[in-house]
Parts: structure tokens; C-alpha cells; sequence
């Protein structure tokens, strides 16, 4: 015997119920009388048929969603484990002082000075001297054995090269703009990526539960790789004197 086909109302609730998950509200969205809902709703939903009209919907949405699970999940995991400091980086260098003669301000050329000493002649002020002689490099280790900045030498910023990223880090760079205060990076929120990609796991899991490893994956790379990541660009900004 054939089975009676379904009714408008109720394909509406199968309709309804797989929005809402609610049988009540599926039932009254349905077009079938509010009153008795809360009582129908469940009744109705308990139905052998109704049940397999749901569950082929809902295979028919999981299949669709499979297409795209593991790309999804994949880019999650690629945000979530990048190594932010493959982008920026704040390293400490020498200062003025820690390698200028008997640690007086040290210039990086007689060019350089020069120009200073030309400002200062616009500026109607004393000309700098160039007792500390030449050559400072920022990137040089600081002195331990300098007054000026004790050993402590000074922080700056290094900011890798946008051409030159790998296809991972370019999923966590979201672009870079100059502001009055220097350059600024932007990046993808690592731990939303981490609650996404926990969420999504937990979505696929049932149809592939080796997926679920890739969530203790990402945050043991992420908890144990601390600031000891390699630099694979040092190409720091000028300061000004």
C-alpha cells in the first residue's frame, strides 16, 4: 500500500522544524491551530514518517555541507595555527651610545650628520657634534657596557614582507595601512578561528571523527610555540636620530 502523501501543513512543519528545531513552534508556523501546539507539535513530530522526512532532509543538508567541510575546517586550522611573528616581530637592538666612541651619540654616516648639521643651521641651533664617530647599526646586539641604555638597548618592530608570505600566513594577514603612528598590521582573531574550528569539528564529527584531532593539533602548536619562532625576514624601518 502506498503510502498517503504528505499534506501542505505538513511538509510546512518538516519545513519549520528543521529551521527552528522546535516542534511547537514548527507546528504553529505550520498553519495547525496555536492552541494545542505545545501538546500537537511533539505528537506530530513523533510520527514514523515525519521522523524519516526529517532525517532525509537533514542527510540531503549534511551531504551539501560535506562538499565544503574539509576546506572549511582546513582554513580554520591554517588561521588557528599561523605564526603571527612569521609577520611582525619586536626585536632589541643597539642604541645610539653602545658602540659610539667612549659611548658618545653615534651616527650611521658623515651623510647622515651632515644633514643634521643642516637642519640645525635652518633651525638656528648649536650643530650636533660627531664625537661617537660612524657606523651605528640598530640591528647590532646591545652593548652590555652602555651607560645610556644599560645593556637594555632599544625595541623595534619588524614587519615581514607581504609578497614574499607562505600560503599560511597569508590567511592570517588581513592587510597593512599606515597611520600617524607608524605602520600597522592587521591580522585574523587566531582564537575565533580556534572556537570556529572547534565548532566545525564538532558539526563533522559524526561523519568523520578523525577530524577531532586536528583541535588538540592546533592548540598544542599554538600554546607550545611561545616567541621561540624563527624570523624567516629582518628587514627593520629607519629611526630617526
Amino acid at each position: 500500500m502506498t503510502d498517503k502523501p504528505f499534506s501542505d501543513r505538513q511538509k510546512a512543519f518538516v519545513r519549520e522544524y528543521l529551521l527552528s528545531g522546535n516542534a511547537s513552534d514548527a507546528y504553529r508556523k505550520a498553519g495547525y491551530s496555536a492552541k494545542d501546539a505545545n501538546v500537537a507539535g511533539p505528537r506530530l513530530l513523533a510520527n514514523v514518517r515525519i521522523q524519516e522526512a526529517i532525517a532525509k532532509k537533514q542527510a540531503k543538508r549534511f551531504d551539501k555541507l560535506d562538499i565544503q567541510a574539509d576546506e572549511l575546517i582546513a582554513r580554520y586550522y591554517e588561521i588557528a595555527t599561523a605564526d603571527a611573528s612569521n609577520l611582525t616581530q619586536l626585536h632589541v637592538g643597539a642604541c645610539r651610545h653602545c658602540y659610539g666612541r667612549d659611548f658618545k651619540y653615534q651616527w650611521r654616516t658623515e651623510r647622515e650628520w651632515m644633514e643634521e648639521v643642516s637642519q640645525s643651521a635652518d633651525r638656528k641651533k648649536p650643530a650636533p657634534d660627531c664625537d661617537g664617530g660612524f657606523g651605528y647599526r640598530r640591528t647590532a646586539a646591545a652593548n652590555v657596557d652602555c651607560p645610556e641604555c644599560e645593556g637594555l638597548g632599544i625595541p623595534y618592530t619588524v614587519f615581514a614582507d607581504t609578497r614574499l608570505l607562505s600560503d599560511q600566513d597569508r590567511a592570517l594577514f588581513r592587510g597593512v595601512k599606515q597611520t600617524q603612528f607608524g605602520i600597522e598590521y592587521k591580522m585574523a582573531d587566531q582564537s575565533h578561528a580556534l572556537d570556529q574550528l572547534a565548532e566545525a569539528i564538532h558539526l563533522f564529527k559524526k561523519r568523520d571523527e578523525g577530524q577531532a584531532s586536528l583541535l588538540a593539533e592546533a592548540w598544542a602548536q599554538i600554546t607550545a610555540r611561545g616567541s621561540k619562532a624563527p624570523i624567516r625576514r629582518d628587514k627593520p624601518a629607519g629611526d630617526k636620530p
